[in-house]
């Protein structure tokens, strides 16, 4: 008989791993609090950006991978937009500069990236894109286009992920029935408890809760809990007639915002470059202290910072002034899962039998939706390569974690929740 796995949140990791093991015959149950999009995962969006730059080979190589399934696979083609994305960088920040040059040698080298083109000035964004026309780009600030980036259409996917799921005979438990709140091991065995007090146990058990990961299991600060702010606006008929094909724009300093949603004609804007965490008591070690999310839908007057407002409205102004007279609402915290590396964590659990997790997700893990299943079942069934067991092992962490220590992270401010002047907003919107 096939084996079975119990899966625990149905995210991006959660519900690609589902599908392939069901497709390969196991046996699976996935539970969460929510039914997908969950809005405790970082997935529940109108969209994310899909992109294969990389400064780290193996990962250009896994994102190449994971376009073609965007491209081609029937579950994913319907809800990815190959937009493409212009990019902006400060000259002053090098590390950032570096990291988007390095990622551009790989895609050459990998016989991919033939198509970026490279712009010098507002004028010559201007002349490629009608979008930008009246941008305030300065004349000393250069941009490159990539025409083979784009968007998933976020809360879809994992619509049409879950769907599929349920017609292969995934058993999904929700509501407090579905919400984990312990780990006990009975009889040798890991088993799950959940929120009303069902048990689940399985052969093998999945912990896959992305930024809330560390509330079941103790990752010994592995990973920390980032908020990225993220607001919208809402587009007239006329306006999303003309913006409708917009690419995706991104300022690295700044931040980003996407073409309007189809159905909505709302525009999502993202301000990246600053995070947030929420410090609280380590629940795992009373004496120590852990950022874990604090998640919108039971907080909402958690918007984003007062001093946000101006940000997102002069990142409209400099590129799309025709759009900076819009409300801003429905702001919120998006909650990623960080690591120090941005590598994932998908291994096994120490000191459990059958554990495993798979989160870590660093806030680009949604780009791997159509393959990273197929990798965590290899984790799994012991079949992973030794370069991806290697970066994705459970790692000895020393010292406290710093998120602000990554990459490809511009940092402004790096603010504790319990220090912020919320933005007090009237209207509201959901996905």
């Amino acid at each position: 008989m096939p084996k079975s796995v119990l899966i625990v949140g149905c995210g991006v990791f959660g519900l690609s791993t589902a599908l392939e093991l069901l497709e390969q015959g196991y046996t699976v149950t996935a539970i969460d609090r929510y039914k997908p999009p969950s809005p405790w995962s970082a997935a529940c969006d109108y969209n994310k950006i899909i992109r294969a730059e990389y400064t780290d080979l193996k990962y250009s190589r896994l994102a190449i991978e994971a376009m073609q399934g965007w491209r081609h696979h029937p579950l994913f083609k319907p809800v990815y937009n190959e937009c493409g994305r212009l990019m902006i960088t400060p000259s002053y920040h090098t590390g950032r500069q570096k990291f988007e040059a390095l990622g551009i040698r790989n895609l050459h080298f990998l016989g991919e990236g033939k198509k970026i083109e490279y712009f010098h000035g507002g004028f010559d964004v201007a002349s490629h894109f009608k979008h930008f026309r009246e941008n305030h780009i300065q004349s000393n600030e250069n941009s490159k286009f990539n025409p083979e980036s784009g968007l998933g259409h976020a809360g879809d996917s994992l619509k049409v992920l879950y769907e599929r799921c349920k017609e292969l005979g995934c058993e999904f438990v929700f509501g407090e029935d579905g919400e984990a709140k312990e780990l006990k091991i009975v009889e040798g065995r890991t088993c799950v408890v959940t929120k009303s007090g069902l048990v689940f146990k399985a052969d093998q058990v999945l912990v896959a809760m992305g930024a809330n990961s560390g509330k079941l299991v103790d990752l010994n600060h592995q990973q920390s809990a980032t908020g990225l702010f993220v607001t919208h606006i809402k587009l007239t008929p006329e306006e999303h007639e003309f913006y409708k094909d917009l690419p995706i724009l991104f300022d690295a300093e700044m931040g980003y915002f996407f073409p309007p949603d189809p159905r909505t004609r709302i525009l999502k804007v993202a301000l990246p470059g600053s995070g947030a965490s929420n410090n609280v008591i380590n629940p795992h070690d009373t004496s120590d202290i852990l950022s874990l999310p604090r998640f919108h839908n039971l907080n909402p007057t958690d918007t984003m910072p007062k001093s946000f407002v101006k940000k997102a409205k002069l990142l409209l102004a400099k590129y799309v002034p025709n759009l900076s007279y819009h409300e801003l609402f429905d702001s919120k915290v998006c909650w990623i899962a960080d690591t120090q590396d941005s590598d994932f964590i998908i291994d096994k659990v120490p000191g459990f039998n059958g554990l495993y997790v798979a989160t870590g997700d660093s806030g680009h893990a949604y780009k791997f939706l159509p393959i990273i299943g197929k990798y965590i079942v290899q984790r799994l069934d012991g079949s992973l390569s030794r370069e991806w067991s290697k970066a994705w092992r459970w790692k000895n962490v020393s010292g406290e974690f710093d998120p602000t220590q990554c990459e490809w992270r511009v940092v402004d401010d790096f603010p504790d929740l319990s220090s912020i002047d919320w933005a007090l907003e009237n209207s509201k919107s959901k996905l």
